[in-house]
């Protein structure tokens, strides 16, 4: 016998968590609005980037859901609500190594910790990638637009 699946639910199980980033992208978009110019177009560029994605995000969770395939092996690997403990969860990993390593060698740390054990890439895709996000911070800020970026607890700038 085959689970009927109730197509009228408004929003899928999972998608509280993008659809609160979704706000908290909106709130900060909202925010630069009294930026300068000249400071305000890299918030804006990572901002709208980061909305974007969030609402490519909802659209695939939305199809999901209507999709003819039970959603349920995600629930019982992870559990009700794991989802989102392990999404806080890596965030505060990402948090935790930007404050200890700085902004540059965390993001290159995290990066890799995430390509290769939560979504499954080859160590030596996750390497180059992570490598070239932390050598592009690096570049981008550092050498290009003269910004120092945080360098961490561990290694403070003198």
């Amino acid at each position: 016998m085959t689970e009927k699946r109730d197509r009228t639910a408004s929003v899928p199980p999972g998608s509280w968590l993008t659809i609160v980033f979704t706000v908290w992208v909106l709130f900060m978009l909202w925010a630069s609005v009294g930026l300068s110019s000249a400071s305000a177009w890299i918030p804006r560029l990572v901002l709208s980037t980061t909305m974007i994605c969030l609402l490519l995000q909802l659209v695939s969770e939305f199809r999901a859901t209507r999709s003819l395939l039970p959603q349920t092996q995600v629930l019982v690997a992870v559990g009700r609500g794991g989802r989102t403990v392990v999404a806080i969860a890596w965030l505060a990993l990402l948090l935790l190594l930007t404050w200890l390593v700085g902004v540059a060698v965390a993001s290159a740390i995290f990066c890799l910790a995430w390509l290769r054990w939560h979504a499954g890439e080859h160590w030596l895709t996750s390497l180059v990638i992570s490598a070239g996000l932390g050598l592009a911070l690096w570049l981008i800020f550092s050498v290009l637009l003269g910004a120092a970026l945080y360098s961490g607890a561990l290694w403070p700038s003198g």
